[in-house]
């Protein structure tokens, strides 16, 4: 398929001066890139963009789409309490997990999203496969398994089992869509897996040839739990396991030490943040800055929307932004510039898309967000990246693609009928409670970590 791109605007390589773009796709690779006008051939269908703001499509390199149907329903409850909860309440047949993944594809597709690693459950890993396919988004897809005992819920699985189980999803899915769907390794972290799950995870991605995503220091319990079972932390103990690596990334990594930040540096580690999540269930706040300090890629990821509240990535940019300046009494923290890295290459790279995605360059694939442009809180040039960052939402974007094909346009979904799948999932809402039930244990107050892991609550200076 060819497509010819014309009538936008983009950042330059500077993100301080806009130029005008067009551009021509090839079988959903960007072919050519020009600031002059394109002639128009026979043979090339032709999107008119009509003056909009091109960027790179959005990556969320953390989610858990199928969640969407718990959106504030969980209100209330602390990392521990939130957990349980989530176990024992938030269960859904196959059915019902694919609607639920693909309204959350929806709403991230809204607003700017053209690629997800998503995390989810064995019970309907094909279900969320395959409503994935069906939005048109790009994505890493990871079955979250663990084979040991995590608080009060026994495992689901052996070592065997799990391990079996990922071959098998790898199997089906790995390089479905044309491409667009990968399959990574997912244990779900070290409270929840044994240290042989851990090293079979690591030796299964090398001899499969994928990434790796775990869940890491996300909340003070887990990680007091990890130290009291083997004397050091979890980034040591994944370090030791040899699971850390440029093909890693370390979901949450809030409760750090200043050593675990400079191991995850010596393996040239990927973190992501998912800010939203960290404050509405007290985990904590990570040290997005003193990462991004190390020369560690951080990426930003929306989580779960039955612990966010949201799957819009333009929200986790703003909410990321501040927390930086104010956590470190630093106003110059996370910068526009280093934000929108977060969005963007950070997030491939995190997720598995590294020089496929994240850019807009001959030879990246087609994927694309679409702002409209101007607009009363989007204008001019001087500041304009800062106003994207911090004054942008769902409803700027214009137009997604992705392989050059629209799965938004002139905000409008394309590849799903939203209005069908809005009756159906307000419809399941009503026939049956996704809630907590009987595990509503608001007020638990929140167990303090060990100080040396409390990285994110002490304020440092710029030179640190």
């Amino acid at each position: 398929m060819r497509i010819q791109l014309t009538q936008a605007v983009t950042l330059d390589e500077s993100g301080q001066r806009l130029r005008p773009i067009e551009m021509r796709i090839v079988d959903g690779v960007i072919d050519s890139l020009s600031e002059r006008p394109l002639p128009r051939e026979e043979g090339w269908q032709v999107y008119e963009l009509g003056g909009g703001l091109v960027l790179p499509g959005l990556v969320d390199a953390h989610t858990h789409l199928y969640q969407s149907l718990g959106t504030g329903l969980y209100d209330g409850l602390g990392v521990n309490a939130w957990l349980e909860a989530l176990i024992h309440g938030y269960t859904l047949s196959e059915d019902e997990a694919y609607d639920a993944t693909l309204l959350g594809c929806v709403e991230a597709i809204r607003s700017g999203t053209t690629c997800v690693s998503e995390m989810t459950e064995l019970a309907f890993a094909d279900a969320a496969a395959q409503a994935i396919l069906d939005s048109g988004l790009r994505a890493s897809l990871a079955v979250m398994v663990g084979d040991q005992a995590e608080g009060n819920n026994p495992p689901d699985m052996n070592t065997h089992q799990a391990l079996a189980a990922t071959r098998s999803f790898f199997e089906r899915w790995n390089g479905a869509g044309w491409g667009r769907l990968k399959v990574l390794m997912g244990p779900v972290g070290l409270a929840a897996c044994t240290l042989d799950l851990v090293r079979g995870m690591r030796a299964l991605a090398e001899e499969l040839h994928t990434q790796i995503v775990t869940h890491c220091a996300e909340g003070p319990t887990e990680t007091e739990a990890v130290r009291a079972r083997y004397g050091a932390s979890e980034v040591e103990m994944l370090e030791r396991c040899g699971l850390l690596g440029p093909d890693c990334a370390l979901v949450h990594a809030v409760w750090l030490s200043e050593r675990d930040l400079q191991i995850i540096a010596n393996h040239t580690g990927r973190v992501v943040h998912c800010p939203s999540t960290n404050l509405k269930i007290a985990d904590g706040i990570a040290p997005a800055a003193a990462l991004l300090k190390k020369g560690i890629p951080v990426a930003l990821g929306c989580d779960g929307a039955a612990s966010s509240g949201t799957y819009d990535l333009l929200k986790e940019a703003r909410l990321a932004s501040l927390l930086a300046k104010g956590s470190g009494m630093d106003a110059a923290a996370l910068p526009a510039e280093q934000v929108l890295h977060m969005l963007t290459d950070y997030g491939a790279e995190a997720s598995g898309w590294s020089g496929k995605v994240g850019r807009l360059a001959v030879g990246y694939r087609a994927d694309l967000t679409v702002l409209r442009y101007p607009q009363a809180h989007l204008l001019g040039e001087r500041g304009l990246l800062s106003r994207l960052i911090h004054n942008t939402a769902a409803g700027d974007v214009a137009a997604v693609f992705v392989d050059g094909s629209p799965l938004l346009w002139d905000g409008h979904m394309v590849s799903v009928d939203e209005e069908a799948l809005v009756q159906r999932a307000a419809g399941r809402l009503r026939r049956r409670d996704f809630g907590p039930g009987a595990y509503p244990q608001k007020g638990q107050p929140p167990q303090a970590a060990p100080q040396e892991w409390a990285y994110f609550s002490r304020r440092t200076s710029k030179n640190d």
